[in-house]
């Protein structure tokens, strides 16, 4: 991939800047609310993504193009649930798409809080057995990202299937809800890697994809607030009595 010159029809920036991040790596507001299993400090996933941090981290070139995330950051999202920003079509529940999100996050509470026995009937409660395999396309998704799988096939099928409770639950999919690819942000893109820092960029990550590949499992899916992408303060525990 060449300079923006060479690719018109690419944007100046990655899709996280300026809406998530400043092109100077600053967090910008960016309101909502999800679901979410944070990475245990005492997760077998945990050193690999050190690994990656640190790395990105002491590089003389990639610490310039990826914004990295902070640790107590790191998580698998389940299902998104809605952001003030992002009212398109199937992007919000029919009817709610211009609700505050304080006002949609109140709607969805009660409705993930009386899951508890509905998660443990249909054989979707935790744990969930996972597996890191690789990073998704770092330019496609204009950062960078463990893609995760179920460490079975079943298990794959099971936490799709905890997804589109969730969708049901709150009442909406979005358009890639069938497709969304699992995974753990370790950094967003804050510019485009050219020329021979392109090249040194994937040198990096494949050096690293085999070396990261791990099995885990996640705990206990939580209800979450945002302001900004650095952190996902958690209201409760799915199924969780006030």
């Amino acid at each position: 991939m060449g300079s923006v010159a060479e690719n018109p029809e690419r944007p100046a920036y990655p899709t996280g800047v300026p809406i998530k991040f400043t092109p100077e790596g600053e967090a910008v507001r960016y309101p909502g609310n999800t679901t979410v299993c944070h990475i245990a400090p005492d997760s077998p996933l945990q050193p690999a993504l050190q690994l990656v941090h640190d790395t990105i981290a002491t590089h003389p070139t990639l610490f310039r193009i990826f914004r990295l995330l902070p640790p107590e950051s790191w998580h698998m999202t389940v299902f998104d649930g809605v952001r003030e920003i992002e009212c398109e079509p199937n992007m919000w529940p029919v009817g709610k798409g211009k609700l505050p999100v304080d006002e949609c996050t109140a709607i969805f509470a009660p409705k993930l809080r009386a899951l508890g026995t509905q998660l443990e009937r249909e054989g979707l409660a935790p744990p969930y057995r996972m597996r890191a395999r690789g990073f998704l396309d770092v330019e496609a998704v204009s950062g960078l990202g463990f893609a995760i799988y179920g460490a079975t096939e079943e298990e794959e099928k099971r936490v799709r299937r905890l997804r589109n409770m969730l969708a049901d639950t709150l009442g909406f999919r979005a358009p890639n809800h069938y497709i969304y690819p699992f995974h753990v942000s370790v950094a967003y893109m804050l510019r485009w890697a050219e020329g021979d820092d392109r090249q040194e960029m994937f040198r990096v990550l494949d050096d690293l994809a085999v070396r990261t590949e791990v099995e885990f499992e996640l705990g206990a899916v939580e209800f979450n607030t945002f302001e900004t992408m650095l952190a996902y303060p958690r209201l409760f525990f799915l199924g969780e009595a006030e």
